[in-house]
């Protein structure tokens, strides 16, 4: 069944507005790693304390797994774009977004709080228990056990055109 050209074409779209989605995120994720040095807020001290800096790359952490996933979410629009739409693109991106958003998901709830209060001498708390964190963990395990799903039904889907 071949794919109208208007669906491509919002493939090609969205696949754009993501791609701006994920430089931009990216960007506003370095600048806020980096820091804007022309703004110095009073009372912090010059220099970046170990401290201050590792807090940060923790907190950074499940970012580049969502980003992961915004970048898989990009391929496979072209992929659909492309006119390959139940080749291994389908079940590959799910894949691939739903380990992104796990892996996400699962350093935002239990490394970040953890590894925040090993990095503050035992201060804090030893779960976040943040429901949009939780609810992505889920979305992105559902993801891959779909992503299974979808390969069955491509490889039944060939057995029987073997068959016919």
């Amino acid at each position: 069944m071949p794919i109208p050209d208007r669906f491509r074409d919002q493939c090609r779209l969205l696949r754009i507005a993501t791609l701006v989605v994920f430089f931009g995120l990216a960007l506003l994720l370095s600048l806020g790693f980096v820091g804007l040095p022309w703004l110095r807020m009073d009372g912090l001290p010059d220099g970046l304390s170990r401290q201050a800096v590792l807090l940060t790359l923790v907190q950074v952490l499940p970012s580049l797994g969502y980003l992961w996933a915004l970048w898989a979410v990009q391929r496979a629009l072209g992929d659909v774009a492309a006119g390959r739409l139940f080749h291994p693109t389908v079940a590959q991106a799910m894949r691939r977004i739903g380990v992104g958003v796990l892996v996400g998901a699962l350093l935002s709830v239990f490394a970040v709080s953890n590894l925040s209060r090993m990095i503050l001498d035992g201060r804090g708390s030893y779960l976040y228990f943040d429901l949009s964190g939780i609810v992505l963990g889920v979305v992105g395990a559902a993801l891959v056990l779909l992503a299974r799903l979808v390969d069955q039904a491509r490889a039944l889907q060939a057995e029987l055109d073997e068959i016919l």
